[in-house]
């Protein structure tokens, strides 16, 4: 089992979380971030529209979430 707040126990909980935080917070994309270099990692929610950013502090399992107002992602081909 992985260490609570690892890289590894967060990519797990992002993984078993994704879909639906994309869906609750109608997010463009998610990811994995450490803000701070000596902080926890974060779940960061990349949404295009403001009002989808909640006004208090969220986490999933104990993971914090970090909101980023972004524009819509597009795939390129390369």
């Amino acid at each position: 089992m992985a260490e609570p707040g690892s890289l590894e126990a967060v990519r797990a909980v992002l993984a078993a979380h994704r879909a639906d935080l994309t869906r609750r917070y109608a997010a463009v994309g998610t990811g994995i971030g450490r803000p701070d270099p000596s902080g926890p990692y974060v779940i960061t929610i990349y949404v295009t529209d403001p009002a989808s950013v909640p006004v208090t502090s969220e986490s999933v399992d104990g993971v914090p979430l970090r909101f980023v107002l972004t524009g819509p992602f597009e795939a390129r081909r390369t």
